[in-house]
């Protein structure tokens, strides 16, 4: 390497300078590869935002107490509960028909809600409002809904409580549907509300009462619950179980359900059959992959069809509504939410 030395200086000084230059370059580079190795990856950002914002590291006291999140309970959960005067029973005859459910009635003691609500209009509507959002969502929407006809009459607290202000099914009927939207329903489940309340209106559905109610058979309400848009059969099932406390209902389209039942019976899910079948006819396994678990399509491997799930569960009766209960709790836990 050519070294140029500027006029005026020896040799020895000259050595010096350079020296220096070339010790003072190599510093320089060696605190540039340090800082660039210790620079931030996108991945460590938020442990240098927490360092930069911490009580500790700016000089002031001791860190902020931060206590665990308590997560929040759905309130329409905590109505008051009852043994209902047929639990023991139906537990009795449960026990014998499938000892394998004795373990789960030792478990969990049956209870259901003793406050059913009457005015069927208001249930359905609720439901409907309530179809496949949060519980939160749903409850603020009940809340503006009730609200809109009643300003003031009402809270979010009230409602949670059992408050049985609501509107009329004439009253929504007449309600134009921008109205509807303004409290925060989609246009869709707008839609819906108004069909129910144009079939109690125009008395398409007859049950108004519960003594009405009592005479009908489980067809008969579904025959005309299932005319309105947005009632489905789960939804049917839900309220003849929950709402009218029919005791044999076997809901074959609600997941917690069929999980339950899936669990509930693995040792007789042999050779991809549930349960034993003398004889499957072709008309039978074309039935069986039209009614899925789903009520549609296919069913995979080791999964409940429609059909499956009303053939196991035949030694249940006359109380499949009660061992669907337990099948709900039979279900997995952190993933299934069991209505009482």
């Amino acid at each position: 390497m050519l070294i140029l030395i500027p006029q005026g200086l020896d040799l020895q000084t000259s050595t010096l300078l350079i020296q220096n230059d070339t010790i003072t370059s190599m510093v320089t580079k060696r605190k540039q590869k340090t800082q660039k190795s210790k620079s931030p990856s996108p991945m460590d950002t938020d442990s240098i935002e927490t360092a930069t914002t911490s009580p500790a590291s700016s000089g002031t006291s001791a860190a902020k107490e931060v206590k665990p999140k308590v997560p929040e309970v759905n309130p329409w959960t905590k109505r008051p509960l009852h043994v209902p005067t047929y639990a023991k029973e139906a537990l009795e005859h449960l026990s014998k028909a499938d000892p394998a459910l004795a373990p789960l009635i030792a478990r969990y003691p049956y209870m259901i809600y003793d406050d059913h609500d009457t005015n069927y209009f208001r249930v359905l509507t609720r439901t409907i409002l309530g179809q496949q959002i949060h519980w939160k969502a749903a409850r603020s929407i009940i809340f503006k809904f009730v609200s809109y006809y009643f300003p003031g009459q009402v809270t979010v607290d009230s409602l949670d409580s059992g408050d049985k202000t609501f509107p009329t099914p004439a009253q929504v009927l007449s309600t134009h549907m921008d109205k509807l939207r303004l409290c925060g329903l989609s246009e869709r489940k707008a839609s819906y509300v108004q069909d129910l309340a144009r079939h109690f209106v125009e008395g398409k559905i007859t049950f108004t009462d519960k003594a009405t109610l009592q005479l009908m058979t489980d067809q008969e309400v579904a025959s005309q619950l299932l005319c309105v848009r947005g009632i489905g059969p789960w939804t049917v099932d839900m309220f003849m179980m929950n709402s009218l406390e029919r005791l044999d209902v076997l809901p074959t389209l609600d997941l917690g359900i069929r999980k339950g039942m899936e669990k509930h019976f693995a040792k007789e899910y042999k050779n991809g059959v549930w349960g034993t079948i003398v004889e499957v006819t072709e008309q039978d396994r074309v039935k069986k992959i039209k009614n899925g678990a789903k009520g549609k399509g296919k069913p995979s491997k080791g999964e409940m069809s429609c059909d499956d799930m009303e053939r196991m569960a035949e030694r249940w009766r006359p109380y499949r509504s009660i061992a669907s209960w337990y099948m709900w709790r039979n279900a997995d836990e952190d993933t299934i939410t069991a209505p009482v």
